[in-house]
């Protein structure tokens, strides 16, 4: 019989041997969230009643819609989290087209955005987005 050098130890019988290089720190901790910040859902039922349930681009109705951050986390968008300032509401389509090229559809979605938070009719905004969409 040939021995191939495998003889496994029970658990029992193993010691334990910490590395000698390792660091103790403590975990990283979540900070506590603020009494007036949204959950994701929470921002998607707010621009659900902002803009309707149905895709700003296509128009195709919910659900099954994307949230999108117009200013993307990594450049300021509300500091990694979701804003209903800085949020959309896009089919899956439409959002992989956006996500494409944000140099295009970046300035046109902020104009939306800026446009609705003013009061303004955005009626014209939402038709050069459609058209640009097809």
């Amino acid at each position: 019989m040939i021995d191939y050098g495998f003889h496994p130890v029970p658990k029992s019988e193993k010691k334990t041997k910490e590395r000698r290089n390792k660091i103790k720190t403590s975990q990283r901790k979540r900070k506590p969230k603020d009494a007036g910040e949204l959950t994701k859902e929470q921002v998607r039922e707010e621009v659900k009643k902002r803009d309707g349930n149905w895709c700003l681009l296509s128009g195709k109705p919910g659900p099954g819609l994307h949230l999108h951050r117009v200013v993307y986390s990594g450049m300021g968008g509300g500091n990694g989290k979701y804003e209903v300032w800085n949020c959309v509401l896009l089919s899956n389509e439409m959002h992989t087209l956006v996500h494409s090229s944000k140099r295009t559809w970046m300035p046109l979605l902020l104009d939306y955005l800026m446009t609705k938070k003013q009061g303004n009719d955005t009626s014209h905004i939402l038709m050069e987005l459609r058209d640009k969409a097809k």
